[in-house]
Order: C-alpha cells, then sequence, then structure tokens
C-alpha cells in the first residue's frame, strides 16, 4: 500500500545545503512511497521537484506573528484541504517554519508529522510550539541535537546529511577556464552570510599569498539574500587588498564540481556550522578541507587524518593549515585519500535508507501519545 507523504519545505527560491538534501530524499523515496512537494512560492525548488516528477504545490507560509494571524489562517487551511484531498498519510516538515504549519495541520488531521531540523540555534518560543506539535524530529548533527532538551532525545534521530556521491564523482568533469594551471587555487563554497565568515578567510589568504605567489583564492556561492550588505563589505575589503587581483567572486553557480577539480584545498571557516554539506562535498572529490572546529564539522572531519580542524576565527590557524599543505605533499596525498574514503559514509542511498525508517516507525506509532 502507498504512503502518501506532504513534504513541506521552508524555502523556494533560496536553495542552502538543507535544500539540497530535501529534494535529494523525496525524490529517491521507494516505490511504496509517494512524495507531495509543497513549497512556499514559485522558485527554484518548485522547478526542481517537478522536473523530478514530484507533484507539487504552492503553499505560502505566513510569518509567525500576531499581525499575520488571516495569513497564518490561510495557509493553515490550505494544508488541511491537500491533505484531505491527497489522503495524506505523513507530514515531512523541511525546517521550523514548515515544521510550525504541519505539526499545527498534522493535529488538525490526525496526521503524524515529522520535524527535520537543521539548525543549531534555538527559538526559546516557537522549539516548545513546534517540539510539541511533531510527533517526532530529525537532526542533521549531534551538535544540532543540542538545541533539545534531554528530555527529547527519546523523540530525536541523528541523520546525517546525504549526498550523491556517484554525481559528485562523475569523470570528464573540466576544470573552470577561468583557472589557470599554475594556480594554487584555494576554494571556498559557501553562500555569502556573515556567519560562513569569508573575512577570516580573506585574512588568512593575505598571509599565504604573502609566502606563495601562485596561490589564488576562489570564493564560490551568492549574495544572501537577508544580508546583501555583507557581500558589498566584502568587496569593498577585496578591492583593498594587496592581492586584490588575486582574489576571484565568483558567485553561484549550478554545478560545483569543476571548482573542486581545479582547486588545491578548500577551506570553510564559518562558525558552528550545524552540519558542512560542502565539506563532505569536497572530501568525496578527494579534495583536502580546512574546517573549524565547531558545530558539526567535527562529526564528518577528524583532525590531521581527513582534514585539518581550526579553531573559530583563527586565520592565523587557518594561514598555518594551508601552508602545511601547500608545501607538504605528503600530509596532502594522505588527507586527499583519507577524506575521499570517508565520505562514503555520507550517500544519499543510506540517508534515504535511514529516513524511510523513520517514517515508517512514525506511521506505525501513529497512536502514541507525545
Amino acid at each position: 500500500m502507498t504512503k502518501r507523504i506532504l513534504a513541506i519545505s521552508n524555502h523556494a527560491s533560496f536553495l542552502g545545503g538543507g535544500e539540497h538534501s530535501f529534494l535529494g530524499l523525496i525524490s529517491r523515496l521507494p516505490e511504496d512511497y509517494r512524495a507531495i512537494a509543497a513549497v512556499p512560492c514559485e522558485g527554484e525548488l518548485a522547478k526542481k521537484t517537478s522536473a523530478a516528477g514530484i507533484a507539487t504545490e504552492i503553499v505560502p507560509l505566513a510569518p509567525l506573528n500576531p499581525l499575520s494571524s488571516a495569513g497564518v489562517i490561510q495557509s493553515t487551511l490550505k494544508f488541511v484541504k491537500i491533505c484531505r484531498n491527497r489522503n495524506i498519510d505523513l507530514i515531512y516538515a523541511n525546517g521550523s517554519r514548515a515544521a510550525f504549519y504541519g505539526g499545527l495541520v498534522g493535529h488538525l488531521c490526525s496526521i503524524p508529522a515529522v520535524w527535520h531540523c537543521r539548525v543549531i540555534d534555538s527559538d526559546p518560543y516557537l522549539d516548545a510550539i513546534i517540539t510539541r506539535l511533531c510527533r517526532h524530529i530529525v537532526v542533521n548533527s549531534r551538535a544540532t541535537s543540542l538545541r533539545f532538551s534531554r528530555r527529547l532525545r527519546d523523540k530525536i534521530d541523528i541523520v546525517h546529511n546525504g549526498l550523491d556521491l556517484k554525481w559528485l564523482r562523475e569523470e570528464g568533469i573540466a576544470g573552470p577556464e577561468m583557472i589557470n594551471a599554475g594556480w594554487i587555487s584555494i576554494l571556498m563554497v559557501s553562500r555569502v552570510s556573515r556567519w560562513k565568515r569569508h573575512d577570516v578567510l580573506l585574512e588568512a589568504f593575505e598571509r599565504t599569498a604573502g609566502m606563495e605567489k601562485d596561490a589564488h583564492l576562489i570564493c564560490v556561492g551568492g549574495k544572501d539574500p537577508s544580508d546583501p550588505d555583507w557581500w558589498d563589505e566584502l568587496q569593498k575589503r577585496t578591492a583593498l587588498s594587496p592581492f586584490t587581483e588575486r582574489i576571484h567572486w565568483i558567485g553561484h553557480v549550478e554545478d560545483v564540481r569543476p571548482w573542486y577539480r581545479a582547486a588545491a584545498v578548500m577551506v570553510l571557516p564559518s562558525n558552528r556550522e550545524p552540519f558542512g554539506r560542502v565539506v563532505v562535498e569536497a572530501m568525496a572529490s578527494g579534495l583536502p578541507v580546512i574546517a573549524t572546529r565547531s558545530g558539526g564539522v567535527p562529526e564528518i572531519v577528524t583532525h590531521m587524518r581527513n582534514g585539518i580542524l581550526v579553531p573559530e576565527n583563527d586565520p592565523d590557524a587557518v594561514a598555518r593549515a594551508l601552508m602545511d599543505l601547500i608545501r607538504n605533499k605528503a600530509l596532502w596525498n594522505l588527507i586527499s585519500r583519507e577524506a575521499e574514503q570517508a565520505a562514503n559514509f555520507f550517500g544519499i542511498e543510506s540517508h534515504v535508507e535511514k529516513m524511510v525508517r523513520i517514517f515508517r516507525r512514525v506511521s506505525d506509532d501513529q497512536g502514541r501519545d507525545y
């Protein structure tokens, strides 16, 4: 008997690691599951779900405040209608606002809801509501699980994000034409948000570039729509750098694989990274990674074995790690080899299997009182 899942996403136009994992999961469900995607507006995610053959509904997620109460009611009623018309058996919500609506509608329609939480920082007001409304919680790392009280641990499963490793490792992918074969390309792949700490990498790169004339910094990723001023600040800083001609801001790209293939090392200096999808992408491509020892990253990277971990907000440590990898070929080879092996743990197939087991368990426990 086919189980129908209403999969609700927080975002539609902005696609981060969470949205890629969301799409990877619902497009690979086994034959006895059928996903119906609900996204808040037309955008990239709706295009991708439709292209994957997934029925897609557009349901705005009104802000959760008293001034938007009419919109909250309208959104809730639309979700209720979808659940009844499509005979939904389970609600899967990717993100906090999606989980609020999913949990509320689940209670109204007697349908179990699963919240996939991918953010470390808690919301003291909303968390208390969502954890009551949702039957189960999935987190993307042990670090994210610490957002919740210990009394909820029986309600929480840790499932690291899954990636399509076959796609990442596809043969015949050439590096970008702009990257010269003689460059030592230091790569960062991330949207340009403050907490990703591009400023730390810029400072570390300047120290490295002074010692390595062929070092170039490549920053792949678009502006954060919620903080466009940060992009502008970084561009001003780049223009004032003595190595400005060796700093390249690429913006958003659809296919990250050419950039990984052309790089010598990838750096992710972000603070409290909930998981670190790009860390796994780089590792799967055989690229050594330098990342901060915080958040979920230490669950992926073992220091000096399959990557290098550095303290938060420490450009000196990043610069030292860069020089170690650039000048020690044996170390580079060791970490590259171990990184590629370690990435196998994060394949999308294993992720889907774990999530489906949770869906089955939650459905079987539907009568349980939470």
